[in-house]
């Protein structure tokens, strides 16, 4: 395979909160992002310029819930990290001094259309029956604060919490770790990402190995649990099937609690399946049955098998196996696709992310160091205060954007047209970014990248292919 640019070590500390929460029962710690569906044009991304003004001009009127005249009132969410210091081996610092920092920067640059941003903060444990929940958060900040719009990283994986705030109290949230289907239930236009969701990291993995003829020749097989069974059925194999491949049977473990010997039987019988077959390559959906235990025992029966991963995440499990040793490693090659890496991101910032690194450090006279230099705590934990910065510069400025081309009537209806007629926008994370009517995730810069164990100490993500604008040109 023919590689391109610079190895890097890929951050996934949102994705690696998911893989706590969802299936502590298959993995035994956790170490240590998004992707969309659809796109847009090719645009380079810039900082949004702070002129104080809006696309539609007008008198600034008290319009619509949490929007006065001079003030717009948002809720920040964040999550407590000292809750699952146990389990994770990084911090985010002052993750509300970071938002406020961006927050007076944006403010003292004009606000947003002329309206000062007044932030609620609310942190909370990011597991489940840990309060305050994600509902309990939801119904605070909607109907107790009242405010316009929710930002921040709102973890709740049975979607609840989201779709409280975008469907059930009609309010605007952009954060991460999102789903398709939530993006589907909710009022359109009102649940947004900078990033991506696992039903586009399929499409786009699946137009890249088109792209490189990877498949040609294989014959595929699909493996799954019950969570992302409507994955497999509505896209991974009409994908597969749209493409042509020859296709071996699909296999859904079920897995109960934390017994996982049911699966154990079921993959048994799924892989002699698969020999018959002759399957040779497998396309693994989510983070359970992409886990240790299953894909050893598929690589001890089925050699030289390749892996097809919906989550870069699974990179983890990979990095486990090298530490402790594990020879052949049966993750070796394992395919993924990525957008632009953290280490290449902060090698060489777009103007959107200097932007808000040059107001952090202005404001507080702290360096924002890269994730190489990045320093650890008495208590061992990597201090990402990087990764606190571009969330809080995704998230701000993608509002601010939206925001001021809704005008000086700021409402859900005149947000959700502004949203609709967007097309390219600025973000932090990447290069390539756009929204449009049906299209609510930004990130369009996307690569393939094959799990390699010579890279760092055990190994991780390296480049196949140049990062491309996988939008195929929805939003342009």
């Amino acid at each position: 395979m023919r590689r391109f640019g610079r190895f890097s070590k890929v951050a996934r500390g949102r994705t690696l909160l998911a893989a706590l929460c969802v299936s502590a029962l298959v993995f035994a710690a956790c170490g240590g992002d998004d992707d969309d569906d659809d796109g847009g044009e090719t645009t380079e991304t810039t900082a949004p310029a702070d002129d104080g003004g809006d696309d539609t001009g007008g008198e600034l009127t008290d319009s619509f819930r949490g929007v006065t005249a001079g003030a717009i009132k948002l809720g920040i969410v964040l999550v407590d990290y000292s809750a699952i210091a146990d389990f994770v081996d990084f911090e985010r610092g002052d993750q509300e001094r970071t938002f406020q920092v961006l927050i007076d920067w944006i403010n003292s640059e004009g606000g947003v259309g002329g309206r000062m941003i007044e932030p609620v903060f609310l942190e909370y444990p990011p597991i489940p029956g840990m309060e305050p929940s994600p509902l309990a958060i939801c119904t605070q900040l909607t109907e107790d604060e009242e405010v316009f719009a929710i930002l921040g990283v709102f973890i709740d994986f049975t979607g609840d919490g989201q779709l409280c705030v975008s469907r059930d109290h009609d309010t605007i949230h952009i954060g991460h770790e999102l789903q398709q289907a939530w993006i589907d239930e909710a009022d359109p236009g009102l649940l947004l990402t900078p990033g991506g969701v696992p039903e586009g990291t399929v499409e786009r993995l699946l137009l890249l190995l088109d792209q490189e003829g990877t498949l040609e020749g294989r014959t595929v097989a699909v493996l799954g649990d019950d969570d992302a069974e409507s994955r497999i059925n509505d896209v991974i194999v009409p994908g597969l099937e749209e493409l042509g491949v020859d296709m071996g049977s699909t296999g859904i473990l079920t897995i109960t609690g934390t017994d996982t010997a049911a699966a154990q039987g079921q993959l048994d019988g799924i892989i002699e399946r698969w020999k018959e077959e002759g399957v040779d390559t497998i396309f693994m959906a989510g983070l359970t049955a992409s886990a240790k235990q299953f894909v050893e025992k598929i690589g001890a029966e089925i050699p030289d098998v390749l892996f097809i991963v919906d989550s870069g995440s699974v990179a983890q499990q990979a990095q486990d196996l090298e530490a402790a040793g594990t020879t052949p490693n049966p993750y070796v090659g394992m395919l993924t696709v990525e957008g632009q890496s953290r280490f290449d991101r902060w090698d060489a910032p777009n103007e959107t992310l200097q932007a808000c690194v040059d107001a952090y450090e202005e404001a507080t006279g702290e360096t924002v160091l890269p994730p190489e230099e990045a320093e650890v705590s008495p208590e061992g934990k990597t201090i990402e205060i990087y990764v606190a910065v571009e969330d809080a510069c995704d998230e701000l400025l993608m509002f601010k954007q939206i925001a001021e081309k809704a005008g000086a009537n700021l409402t859900n209806d005149t947000w959700v047209e502004a949203v609709h007629s967007f097309g390219p926008i600025a973000i932090a994370t990447s290069n390539i970014a756009s929204l449009c009517e049906g299209k609510y995730t930004a990130n369009d810069e996307y690569g393939l990248v094959e799990f390699d164990p010579s890279i760092g100490e055990n190994g991780d993500w390296a480049p196949v292919t140049e990062l491309v604008d996988t939008s195929e040109g929805r939003c342009g």
